[in-house]
């Protein structure tokens, strides 16, 4: 009654179409009709994609209706946008020639009066320009629009084997979520499958997920300390390697001219030596680093797939974890077991130096500990410790 009252007011020409709703109209205004509360309240699964081509885009351009291309509603209860109703008028301005021959206009119809016929149902209307301008919003869309704005949205994963089916279930021996198909196809219980309710599931295992995250972030933790005393270690080799050079030319400033041959030997070897382990440490530097990226890695994917709620995504990934870190650890002697690869000069039979030039002097590797490296942890301090060697 109300949208006929609305038409009364407008100044159409001639016979007004039926104004009587349809029954899905009557059907969607008793469903829409309920307060904001109520439909908080409610739980429905909706094809958004779906229901916006359907109620919230013009029929003609296809554009979604917004508040700045509110839907106008004809006489025959079809909305369209303002632009194209203007279009359907300027089209029948055109032919209006046509029209007149054709369709016998009221005496009391204006000169520029037209008769539009409408998209969807061809029913047609006789309007003048004021008229479009002036036609009514269809707020059943607007309300409809204002729905699908305020209803939340929720993202349903669906089995990958039937397609149809959303993953409800979890079975528990493969750890894999699964349909209600596939219950009663792949995983039934009499054959050794234990399936249940996937929240069940989600509530049993989110605690295992979050362990299996800490226990990365807290590997990433002990990578980043390991790598703090390896870098202190290459520092020591560094000073080591120059209090080595300096003993060396203290040494052979007594005989210069005997060892100067001699000198560049042990220059070069030390430099070598030393340049060698030091490639060995950053090798293992390089491990660390290797293995600390893919943890970061592995643990930022499951933590999306979390907050994504994918929860296939999650548990394989929690698996390739779980296999990644099943391997044989990084071993670190000079953190895992406090000892590094040093030198030092060897100044043998000095007395004898002048008959012994050619053989003078020699530069060895010695193994010194890292325990002065402790690492301290809630006031109790403790080394790392390891069987495995350079």
């Amino acid at each position: 009654m109300a949208k006929a009252a609305q038409f009364e007011s407008d100044s159409f020409v001639g016979q007004k179409p039926d104004m009587a709703p349809s029954m899905a109209h009557l059907t969607l205004s008793e469903e829409l009709s309920g307060s904001t509360v109520s439909l908080n309240k409610r739980s429905m699964v909706l094809d958004e994609d779906r229901f916006e081509e359907q109620f919230l885009r013009c029929n003609i351009c296809r554009d979604r209706f917004c508040n700045e291309m509110l839907p106008k509603m004809l006489p025959c209860h079809h909305s369209f946008c303002q632009s194209c109703i203007e279009n359907l008028f300027l089209i029948a301005t055109e032919q209006r020639h046509n029209f007149h021959a054709s369709i016998r206009l009221p005496i009391s119809a204006p000169a520029s009066a037209v008769n539009v016929s409408c998209p969807t149902c061809r029913s047609n209307f006789i309007a003048t320009d004021e008229n479009i301008r002036k036609l009514p919003t269809d707020h059943r869309v607007v309300q409809l629009m204002d729905f699908v704005h305020h209803t939340e949205r929720y993202t349903v994963t669906f089995c990958s084997k039937h397609n149809i089916q959303p993953l409800n279930f979890f079975c528990e021996p493969c750890i894999k979520p699964v349909c209600r198909d596939c219950t009663v196809l792949d995983h039934k219980e009499s054959e050794g499958h234990l399936v249940m309710d996937l929240d069940e599931a989600m509530n049993k295992y989110k605690p295992v997920l979050d362990n299996a995250i800490s226990e990365m972030d807290s590997e990433c933790i002990m990578i980043d300390e390991k790598r703090i005393v390896l870098d202190s270690v290459v520092k020591n080799l560094e000073k080591v390697k120059a209090d080595l050079l300096m003993e060396v030319k203290s040494c052979m400033a007594k005989m210069r001219e005997l060892i100067d041959e001699r000198e560049r030997v042990l220059q070069a070897k030390i430099e070598s030596e030393t340049e060698i382990e030091q490639g060995k440490l950053l090798e293992k530097s390089d491990l660390l680093d290797s293995r600390r990226k893919v943890l970061v890695q592995q643990a930022d994917r499951l933590r999306q797939a979390k907050a994504d709620s994918n929860v296939e995504e999650m548990f394989r990934i929690h698996q390739e974890v779980r296999e990644y870190r099943a391997g044989q650890p990084i071993k670190i002697r000079e953190v895992d077991d406090g000892l590094m690869t040093s030198f030092q000069l060897n100044t043998r039979d000095e007395p004898m130096l002048a008959s012994r030039i050619n053989n003078f002097g020699d530069v060895v590797t010695k193994v010194e500990t890292t325990s002065s490296r402790i690492k301290t942890t809630m006031g109790k301090p403790y080394i790392y410790r390891s069987s495995s060697y350079r």
